[in-house]
């Protein structure tokens, strides 16, 4: 009896995490590199399984520790919940394997915080005694100094210089893996190659990641590339239907995949907006069809799929057209406001909102305490007696008035506060005060001013955009996540993106920062290009001509490219 799909990608699947398994016990560092859907984190957790069931009698005698590093907190719990009892293996984030370490060079870590100038405005060297990393937020209380998270990272690479570090890491941690590797901070790493891995010595280190799934960030490290580190590639594809799998492939004919499912109703579809005739968008936006227009046709064609092909059964619609989804979303004033900052997630302020401010209302709300301390920091318990009991409940009252208003609203609750100390970061704070001290000058007046007359009601719906639940997402939270249909449209609104002119060029001709572009274009057009099991459809409002036709051909087929009209006027 012929096999079928799975069991052939199972199989395939099977020799390679043996393979893997071969490399950790030859001792030498390694890279997992597992395309969409091969099951990169199905291979860490074999790995794990192994170094318990295999290791545990020789690295619990020397009290030698796994170091099982990965990107977010969400990330560690998940690993944490597989490990047994009492584990060696020890999952964190970067941040706390960073200062895990410096923590343990007090003298050193004080003066080198100084030769770095990692201090609050005003705070000099004999203001403090003892240095803390707890919230990620820099400041002085108690003559103790709290590090920033960025302080952190920092360090951790200074220290890195200074051969007594690196031998007790390695004492430490024997074996470093790295989940999610293509999005480690590239001074981190870049350390890591010079001192251990080209030089062969340190901890054996185990990569897990895709270097065509790093999300554009200028701190991440992407591939890694060393003579010393064997390339081990996943070559199963276990999300997405063949009709999918062939599209990646011709994609990225280095890393073929085998698709493990025998399903084969779903389809490939590129829709251009090359039928359109009027005039299109100048400027920022050039080329892109008018505003109305744009949405109207997004609708219709949603409209469309939702009623032929039962669309809305799971999908996610993938936007590159940001200034339309802020209409549509209603936060078009502060995408105005943030501009690039809001594209690329990094203004403090919305930093600010996201990882303090809601989370600290939403624990108000919902009377959830150990949520209050875990925002706080663990700064003593949060609520101890009965008058703290009374300020808490008169914030979380003024807060929930000031998020019906404007951001400005949100911030004078938060400055004004007694009683209460909110780790606001260092950023906001200067930004406030300059505006406090004299608004009506030009900063004043045209940053500050204006943000905070913006409704607070644009934040919340920033905020719910960003998150990998939205209904409809650009590149943030979508990398790792499937869906079964997936609606992709390309058009212009961020200058980072721009498929039309790279997405089809011959990448060898390309040099720093054209190369770097192409990377960052091909990356994320594969990521969106991976996430559904099913079907998936480009919907292109930019003009299609040149390479960049001849590639979409190349990848999808001609017979499944059409017009607008032309898609709209199809019966199914």
């Amino acid at each position: 009896m012929a096999l079928g799909k799975y069991e052939i990608a199972k199989l395939r699947s099977n020799e390679i995490d043996a393979c893997i398994i071969k490399t950790l016990q030859s001792g030498q560092s390694f890279r997992v590199e597992a395309g969409a859907g091969s099951g990169k984190t199905y291979s860490l957790n074999k790995v794990i399984d192994w170094i318990q069931d295999n290791y545990w009698q020789s690295l619990n005698l020397k009290k030698q520790k796994v170091a099982c590093i990965t990107y977010t907190n969400a990330g560690v719990d998940v690993i944490a919940s597989r490990l047994r009892m009492e584990s060696f293996i020890e999952p964190m984030t970067i941040h706390t394997f960073a200062w895990g370490l410096i923590k343990q060079f007090e003298h050193e870590l004080k003066k080198k915080v100084v030769e770095e100038n990692l201090l609050p405005d005003g705070i000099k060297g004999d203001d403090f005694d003892m240095v803390h990393y707890e919230i990620g937020a820099r400041y002085v209380e108690n003559r103790v100094l709290y590090l920033h998270h960025n302080d952190v990272i920092l360090l951790f690479a200074r220290f890195m210089d200074n051969k007594k570090f690196r031998q007790l890491m390695t004492v430490q941690y024997p074996i470093v893996l790295i989940d999610e590797y293509q999005d480690s901070l590239k001074a981190i790493i870049d350390q890591f190659l010079n001192w251990f891995i080209d030089m062969k010595e340190g901890p054996q280190f185990g990569f897990f990641g895709d270097a065509w799934q790093t999300i554009y960030e200028k701190s991440s490290c992407g591939i890694i590339d060393s003579a010393n580190i064997a390339v081990i590639g996943k070559e199963a594809n276990f999300r997405s239907q063949q009709v999918i799998v062939d599209v990646l492939n011709e994609m990225r004919p280095e890393l073929p995949q085998i698709c493990a499912t025998d399903e084969n109703d779903g389809f490939v579809k590129v829709i251009t907006c090359n039928d359109f005739c009027g005039d299109r968008q100048k400027g920022y936006y050039k080329g892109e069809l008018p505003n109305d227009i744009l949405i109207e046709r997004i609708d219709n064609l949603q409209e469309k799929l939702d009623k032929d092909y039962q669309w809305n059964d799971e999908h996610i619609t993938l936007m590159i057209t940001h200034k339309m989804l802020a209409k549509q979303q209603s936060y078009v004033n502060l995408l105005e406001m943030l501009d690039e900052r809001l594209k690329d997630g990094d203004d403090p302020y919305l930093e600010f909102f996201s990882e303090v401010v809601e989370p600290l209302y939403s624990a108000l709300e919902e009377k959830r305490l150990t949520r209050i301390f875990d925002v706080l920091g663990s700064r003593g318990y949060p609520i101890e007696y009965k008058g703290q009991k009374r300020i808490w409940s008169e914030f979380e009252k003024r807060l929930e008035e000031g998020r019906k208003r404007t951001i400005g609203d949100v911030m004078k609750v938060l400055f004004e506060l007694q009683g209460i100390q909110i780790p606001i970061p260092p950023k906001v704070q200067e930004s406030h005060k300059k505006y406090l001290d004299d608004p009506e000058n030009q900063y004043g007046r045209s940053t500050i001013g204006h943000l905070y007359g913006i409704s607070y009601s644009e934040v919340l719906n920033t905020l719910e955009f960003l998150s990998p639940n939205a209904e409809y997402s650009t590149d943030h939270g979508v990398k790792g996540e499937e869906y079964q249909n997936v609606l992709f449209v390309v058009g212009r609104g961020w200058n980072n993106y721009q498929f039309d002119k790279y997405m089809g060029c011959d990448s060898s001709k390309l040099k720093g920062n054209e190369y770097d572009a192409y990377v960052r274009n091909r990356n994320l057009f594969y990521v969106c290009c991976s996430r559904p099991r099913k079907r998936l459809v480009l919907f292109i409002t930019v003009p299609v001509e040149g390479d960049f036709m001849v590639y979409l051909k190349k990848l999808f087929g001609v017979e499944n490219i059409c017009t607008y009209s032309e898609f709209m006027s199809e019966d199914k």
